[in-house]
């Protein structure tokens, strides 16, 4: 394995991928690619959107820091377009070998949309993709 993808939508964060992407990359000692993706500048984001946006950089750079004093090779990439597009031409462009992906917890509850975005992308790289499913009220 050469590396490992994490891949989030400004929306809303992927913790539990994040996280078990790290323990992965720190026992088979390979490199972690977290790549944030945001909407368009074009759209306007409203003020609550925009705060969203921003909590989860926050939060993303704290799992990065702490990654990091593990020992951890992790690089964070910012993409802005579709989400589909981005992690399929960050895939195919960087020699991802696993991509961690975890269901939106509020996509857990009505899934058939958020799967027909998974099939887009599983069927469009050639990597292995481990799917996180968030716990109910976790």
């Amino acid at each position: 394995m050469e590396s490992i993808l994490v891949a989030i939508d400004g929306k809303h964060g992927a913790w539990g991928a994040l996280s078990r992407a790290c323990a992965l990359a720190k026992r088979m000692d390979v490199k972690l690619n977290v790549l944030l993706v945001v909407p368009p500048v074009e759209r306007a984001l409203s003020r609550a959107e925009q705060q969203v946006e921003e909590d989860v950089r926050v939060r993303l750079g704290l799992n990065i820091e702490a990654a990091k004093s593990e020992g951890i090779c992790i690089n964070y990439f910012l993409a802005e377009g579709g989400y589909d597009n981005e992690v399929i031409e960050f895939i195919n462009n960087n020699k991802i070998s696993l991509l961690v992906h975890e269901i939106p917890e509020e996509d857990a509850r009505s899934p058939e949309r958020y799967y027909s975005t998974l099939h887009s992308i599983r069927h469009r790289v050639s990597c292995r993709v481990e799917i996180l499913v968030p716990k109910k009220g976790v």
